[in-house]
């Protein structure tokens, strides 16, 4: 994607010039699939899957968007936590990462996954009413952050949630993650402010954005307090 990939995200690597005349941009050319999809089934990483979907509190029938869905690590349990009649988009800009989540979905007996080949600003998904638009460790990957946010909020129900995991650049010596601050500020800009902040992770933030609207977490007393 400009959205480099989550390999479809972890891809390209893009650095944005600041304060130069005219930002500039290099790219690193994207891994095969194959060595992407190794490197996101490792055993070793630390993704606390379980944890995150009970944090989100997902139901079945609900609506999901895994945006960059990689391997299908959350996806296919994600898929699982909202069957039966819930609906799990799948989206990437690599069409092998799609082919492969959908072979785990087969091979798992899920059939509520749908995979979404996504542009690098826009995440075309095919409906207006997503729940929850969930970003494990991708927006950092993706190069023009507000514009791919902008274009996932008009996908959103007026109570959507839109969840982000990422990293502080204080945390890691890598230039490429993201401060919490700045997706405050991009979040801000479309409407969404910070509504949950969950003490899951010890190097990352966990974080879920909504409008103050409906049943928004924001409209209850002490919504943005840490759990």
């Amino acid at each position: 994607m400009t959205f480099r990939g989550k390999r479809g995200l972890q891809g390209l690597l893009i650095l944005l010039g600041s304060g130069a005349a005219g930002a500039f941009a290099w790219q690193l050319a994207q891994s095969p699939a194959e060595k992407y999809i190794a490197a996101m089934d490792n055993p070793h990483r630390v993704l606390k899957v379980d944890e995150v979907i009970a944090k989100l509190e997902l139901k079945p029938g609900m609506i999901v968007a895994d945006i960059g869905s990689g391997s299908g690590s959350f996806a296919i349990p994600m898929a699982k936590a909202i069957a039966p009649d819930g609906v799990l988009y799948a989206v990437d800009i690599d069409q092998a990462m799609l082919d492969h989540v959908a072979a785990r979905a087969k091979e798992a007996g899920v059939t509520n996954i749908r995979a979404v080949l996504g542009e690098y600003d826009d995440p075309k998904l095919p409906v207006k009413n997503v729940d929850v638009a969930f970003f494990h460790r991708v927006l950092h990957m993706i190069e023009h952050r507000q514009a791919y946010l902008n274009a996932t909020a008009r996908y959103l129900a007026p109570d959507g949630r839109v969840v982000v995991i990422d990293k502080n650049r204080e945390d890691s010596p890598d230039w490429m993650w993201l401060n919490q601050s700045d997706v405050d500020t991009w979040m801000a800009a479309i409407g969404f402010y910070p509504a949950q902040h969950f003490a899951v992770f010890d190097d990352r933030y966990f974080v879920t954005y909504q409008r103050p609207y409906g049943k928004s977490v924001l409209l209850k007393k002490g919504a943005s307090k840490k759990n």
